[in-house]
This record gives C-alpha cells, structure tokens and sequence, in this order.
C-alpha cells in the first residue's frame, strides 16, 4: 500500500540523499591528503553526514539504505581518535557508498516499489531543511517558464515585423503621415519597453536554469583516485572556476564529456611514478580543471603535465590503421576518429577510441566544441566549449534565392560584399582570398537546392568553426535576430548543415544552420561541358 502524497516525500529525500551522498563522496577522497586535526574534523562531518543518511532512510522505510549508511558508520567509528587510530579505509568506503547511489537510483526508478509497506507517521521530518537565501524549483517548472519565454520573443519579433509593415505604409499614406509618425513613435516605445521587459525576464529564466560546474567536481576526483589506484599512478587534481554556470539540461553532457577526458588524462596522459622521476618530474602527475566563462559560452579546460602526445607518431599510428592523413591540417584531430586509439591494446578503461569520437558528436550536437594542444615532456590540454543555454540563441538572418536561414552569430566571423570577380576556382571549387589566405565558399541556395544559377554578386559570411573557416554566400544579410531554437522532426532528421529551426514573428518557419557542419560541408563543385 503506498501512502498519499509520499512520493513527494520520496522526491524530497532523494534531493537531500543524493547531497549527502555527494558531500561523503567529497570528504572521503579529501581525507587522505590530510592528517591530525584537520582528519580528525573530516571524520566527524563524515559521521554526522552518514548518522543523518541513516536516520532519514529508516524513517521512510528504505532499509537497504539505511544499512549501508550504518555500516559505513561503524566502519568510520573504528577509525581515528582514541577509539581507532587508523587510516579512513577508502577501499572499503567508496564500494559501500557506490551501493547507496545505485539504490537511490533504483528508487528514484520506481518509487512506488522502494517505498515499502509501512513509511513512518513522521516522515515529513525527514525533508531537509531549506538552504537560506535559495528555493528548490522544479525543472518542469522552469522547462514551461522557458515555453513561455519563447513564445513572449516569437510576439516580439511580430511586433518588430508588425512596426516594419507600418512604417513602410506610412510612408507611401502621404495624408497621414504626422498622424501615423505619433502612433508609430507610441508603438516603438511600447516596444522597446518589451524588449526590456523580455530581456529581464529572460535574464532571470536563464540564471534560474543554471547550476555551478562545481557540482561535477566531486564525481572528478572520484575518477581520479579509481583510475590511478588501477594504473599505480599518484595523481593530485586541482580545480578551479567552480561557480562557472551552465544551463542543467547540458550538465550531464559536461559530466560526462570531463568524465573521459580526465580518465584519458590519468589512464594516457600522465607517466607511472618511476619514469616521472627519470625524466626530471615530481612523482605525484597533476590533472587540472579550470572553468570559466566567456560571452555566452563556458569553457572548461582538461589539462595534465605527463609526457604530451607527438603529432608525428600520432599520424604514424593514423596511416597504420588505413586513415589518409595527407590533408589533415590539425593531427590531433585524428584522436576523435571513430575507432581510433593511440594504444596498441585496448584496456578497461580507454576502449578503442569509441568514447572520445562519440564526446565530440555529443558536444557538436549541442553547438560545442572540442580542441586539442599537446607539447611533448609537457603535456597535453583539451578545452571543451559548449553554449551556456541553447534554448534561445543570437543569430544573424540570412537570405538565399527566397529563403531565410539563422546562423548562430558566435560562429560570425566577418561579413563582406561578393562580386563574380571575386571569385577564384580550385579543383573547380569556389574559394576566395579573405585576410590574406584562401577559405572555401559555400553557397547556401546551391547547398540546400534552391539555386539554379551561379551566384555573381551578394554577400560573403565568413565562419569559424572547430579552427576551420569557411565563407557562406548569400544574397542579402537581413540583421541580428534573437530566436527561440526547436528541434526538427525526429522522423526527417537532422540534414548536413541544419541545427535546428525557429518560427520568425510572421509565422514562417526557417532553418537554423550548423556552422560545424558548414565547414565539412563538400562545396558545390561547378560541373564543365
């Protein structure tokens, strides 16, 4: 029999579970770089945080729970002070811990099941207490806040089409023309006091969504001290920039994507302890993760001090298994190809290659990015991009033989007017000088099928992205547009060079282009008779 109400009751202790969990998780792995009374104050949080986890599992009936939480107790009872006096037994306390986060999520699977026959009278004790100065809101909550939000832009860029269709009239109603300059001038206040309103609005929805990249620091260092328990590493991680945001619906991507780079860092990057030493090195390798943020994105560096990866090799070992790296321009980019490893073996950790081609297209899918330097006898750094949210994003309008596109206006990297004559062929490809050195053109009618001619006159929109640039024509560049980003129809797919689509203030829809897959976008090769 399930109690009215008590899966509320069961959302509420798992939000305080999983906290505690995260925090034990912390202190363990904090403990063994400390000693004296600085231990001795880890192991009593740890207590208290074990004795609490203990007592809200037994008032609401989860018994498995509540007997991990005891025995991890008992266990550090027996250690420290005058009682024990040895060390935390992180080999026996990390297992324990990893079967209260499995049984937590089996709980949070099917909660009607982990509530047992008989939850306690009291079990509202049970909820935490509320954090001063924050207020736990539902995801779901803020997901429709965000609808809402995207509906109040699309009325926004109507009122912007709606001013526009009213000031062209106006100027050809000669008898009118005071009278609608008055109207017009009330309506273009009202609208930038909109605009305003809808800025905040969408400032505070947007800050409501995020969460520090901090949280994901805890489970990092877990992977740390697995992984070079394993290999027979010694590995201190350092971090920084913890309270950088990002929008929660791309934490997981971020947790995992730091999840295999710093596994890579430890597993391939950093040296056993004696070939440190012979190569002039401290024992202990570090592993670093600064993040911070940088317009409307956030970066996260991955960063260790181990030997660096020799691009010469890494070609070697690309051409061995078949890969052409003949016009390859960055080698380390072979890294994420599908398949590829820099081991002749795989091992548990590393696989073989999957995982880091399969971050890459996860990151990509979201508008992030993924680049790589390495210096040998250094080290090797991966920086990982992606958008702080990608709910509503700035783009520029483009217009191409009738249609309409949004490009995301962070991958803008210069616009410019095109006549034929600025055209040079290469391998019977468009290409024009920009800034000194030749980049590939792309016409976006020929591209997507709308374009029966070629283009002799327009504009160039000149991209980045993943280091590659590329220029886009188009016939007309139509301004800055903030639009609200949906997905397309799972049964047409994603076609090369479209992220997304968005609905203008007329009702139109239009394509929302992938500037990472613009510039790996073959261009329209001009066919001889």
């Amino acid at each position: 029999m399930t109690v009215p109400g008590f899966e509320e009751f069961i959302e509420e202790f798992l939000l305080d579970a999983n906290e505690r969990v995260r925090k034990v998780q912390d202190l363990l792995l904090n403990a063994g770089s400390t000693e004296g009374a600085e231990q001795e104050a880890i192991l009593n949080d740890l207590k208290r945080e074990l004795h609490t986890l203990k007592g809200n599992a037994g008032m609401m009936g989860f018994s498995d729970i509540q007997g991990l939480a005891h025995e991890m107790e008992e266990n550090l009872n027996a250690t420290g002070g005058a009682e024990g006096g040895g060390d935390i037994d992180l080999g026996t306390l990390l297992p324990a811990l990893d079967e209260v986060t499995v049984a937590l999520k089996a709980l949070a699977g099917a909660p009607e099941l982990a509530a047992g026959d008989s939850p306690a009278e009291e079990v509202a004790a049970a909820a935490p207490e509320s954090t001063e100065g924050s207020v736990r809101v539902p995801f779901a909550a803020l997901d429709e806040l965000m609808d809402l939000l995207a509906e109040m832009v699309i009325l926004r860029n109507q009122v912007t089409d709606a001013v526009a269709r009213g000031r062209r009239l106006d100027r050809t109603a000669e008898d009118f023309a005071e009278r609608g300059a008055e109207a017009w001038e009330d309506v273009g206040i009202t609208y930038e006091g909109l605009g305003k309103t809808l800025g905040f609005i969408q400032d505070r929805v947007v800050r409501l969504r995020m969460v520090p990249l901090g949280t994901l620091f805890g489970s990092l260092k877990r992977i740390v001290y697995d992984e070079a328990a394993r290999t027979g590493k010694e590995v201190e991680l350092e971090t920084s920039g913890g309270e950088a945001p990002l929008d929660k619906s791309l934490l997981e991507l971020a947790n995992e994507a730091l999840g295999h780079l710093i596994r890579n860092a430890v597993v391939h990057g950093l040296e056993l302890p004696n070939m440190r030493e012979a190569a002039g090195k401290p024992r202990n390798g570090v592993v670093r993760v600064i993040a911070s943020t940088r317009g409307d994105e956030v970066s996260i560096e991955v960063s260790d001090d181990g030997a660096g990866i020799d691009p010469i090799v890494l070609k070697q070992k690309a051409e061995e298994r078949g890969i052409d790296t003949s016009a390859i321009e960055d080698p380390y980019s072979i890294l994420f190809f599908p398949g590829f490893s820099t081991q002749d073996e795989a091992d548990l950790s590393s696989g073989r290659g999957v995982g880091l081609s399969a971050v890459l297209e996860a990151v990509q899918e979201k508008g992030g990015t993924i680049e790589v330097t390495s210096e040998l006898g250094q080290g090797t750094t991966f920086r990982l991009r992606l958008p702080l949210s990608i709910s509503i994003a700035r783009t520029l309008l483009l217009a191409a033989d009738g249609e309409e596109y949004a490009l995301p206006l962070p991958a803008v990297v210069d616009s410019l007017r095109f006549h034929i004559t600025d055209r040079h062929e290469m391998n019977h490809a468009g290409v024009i000088r920009w800034r000194d050195k030749l980049i590939s053109l792309l016409d976006l009618g020929h591209n997507f099928g709308t374009a029966r001619e070629l283009r002799t006159e327009g504009y160039v929109i000149v991209i980045e992205a993943a280091g590659k640039h590329r220029g886009l024509l188009a016939d007309e560049i139509k301004g800055i547009r903030e639009v609200v980003v949906k997905g397309l129809d799972p049964i047409v797919g994603s076609p090369p060079g479209i992220a997304g689509s968005t609905v203008l203030g007329d009702g139109r829809p239009i394509l929302i282009l992938d500037p990472r897959s613009l510039v790996e976008i073959e261009p329209f090769v001009r066919k001889h008779a």
